[in-house]
């Protein structure tokens, strides 16, 4: 019988590989309907040559990248080690992600020269195919996240915290010191007793200090049990139901809230009064800027402040840009929260590091 650990690599697989080549595949036909329809006559074979070639190249990013790149993550565990950035993710920014973006951009600047279009017959990619491209991205992050945790049975949300955070037992202890003593009459006695060979201390200290830190595992796992136990019991019976956190959960969410303000910024290139001028190239290269640091992994240490120079400083200036030339074509709260990310970023980080700012250096 198949165990559920391959067939949840099996659905991964084949989760992921669709979202490597639908978007392409869809953006393309978009983009092939856009140049059919835009003169007079219909084109149908400028649109059948596009589809196809755009069916041709995902084949070949299949057969040529995305095959070799598994095999080599899971059959000779090379890539696997990689725990810096995530490869599958990387392939999908330039093999997927790229593309779109070109394709969207392409389609825009097709209409851009034709004075017979008006502004309710452009055509645009602010609906369907943009969001795929995006959430396609977004879904392999969240199983590239979702391989380490089981998909069955329940598990302590912050039991991946933990793991992480915990910096393990502490072997030393105070009382030991007590002991090292010496009164200057018991010279002589302490120097036979020093003669005891290194095997025989080591002998003697390891079980103590083995049991001492069994112990302070027990003494704090008793601990933490005791607060989750009170915790438990200031929660009334009816709201237990919702007291709920589980860190699979945590995955989507976050894997999804964390692009929404370059959603945001991609709908508005999608816009009829933005989409044949020439903000749709600031927006979409910065848009794909920002999502270049997906490929990282969250644990890395240069991820704050990536988001910081790739997103919401660059975003920032966009922004206000479109609303000096366009109107309020864009909410003010997203580029509110860029400076007020880039401003704390920086105080934080940096200024509050400087001596005049360091209030435990003036006590």
């Amino acid at each position: 019988m198949i165990s559920r650990k391959k067939v949840k690599f099996v659905v991964f697989e084949i989760l992921q590989f669709v979202a490597l080549s639908v978007p392409t595949i869809v953006v393309a036909e978009r983009f092939a309907s856009i140049v059919m329809k835009k003169g007079s006559t219909v084109d149908f074979k400028s649109y059948q040559l596009i589809l196809a070639c755009s069916v041709a190249y995902m084949a070949c990013v299949s057969l040529i990248i995305w095959v070799p790149m598994k095999i080599l993550m899971f059959k000779k565990r090379i890539l696997s080690n990689v725990k810096e950035w995530q490869p599958a993710l990387l392939t999908h920014l330039i093999f997927t992600t790229l593309p779109c973006f070109g394709f969207i951009i392409a389609g825009s600047q097709v209409q851009h020269g034709s004075a017979t279009n008006q502004s309710n017959s452009i055509q645009n990619f602010s609906d369907f195919p943009v969001s795929l491209v995006i959430m396609c991205l977004i879904f392999v992050n969240i199983i590239e996240n979702l391989r380490k945790w089981q998909l069955v049975g329940k598990i302590d949300g912050m039991f991946g915290d933990a793991a992480f955070t915990s910096n393990g037992p502490v072997l030393t202890n105070v009382e030991h010191i007590s002991a090292v003593a010496v009164q200057p009459d018991r010279a002589q006695e302490n120097q036979t007793a020093a003669k005891v060979t290194e095997n025989e201390f080591a002998s003697s200290v390891v079980p103590r200090t083995s049991s001492r830190s069994q112990n302070q595992l027990q003494s704090g796992s008793h601990s933490t049990s005791v607060e989750d136990s009170t915790l438990e019991h200031k929660i009334p019976a009816s709201l237990k139901v919702l007291a709920v956190k589980d860190y699979r959960a945590e995955i989507f969410v976050s894997g999804i809230i964390n692009w929404l303000d370059t959603v945001e910024l991609v709908r508005v290139a999608g816009l009829n009064c933005v989409i044949t001028t020439g903000w749709v190239y600031p927006i979409y290269i910065f848009s794909y800027l920002s999502l270049l640091r997906i490929a990282l992994h969250s644990a890395n240490p240069f991820l704050p402040s990536l988001a910081i120079m790739l997103q919401d400083f660059p975003f920032f200036f966009v922004r206000v840009g479109l609303i000096g030339v366009m109107g309020f074509v864009t909410p003010v709260l997203y580029p509110l929260k860029n400076i007020i990310v880039v401003i704390t970023f920086i105080y934080f980080n940096y200024v509050t590091k400087f001596k005049c700012f360091n209030q435990s250096q003036r006590l």
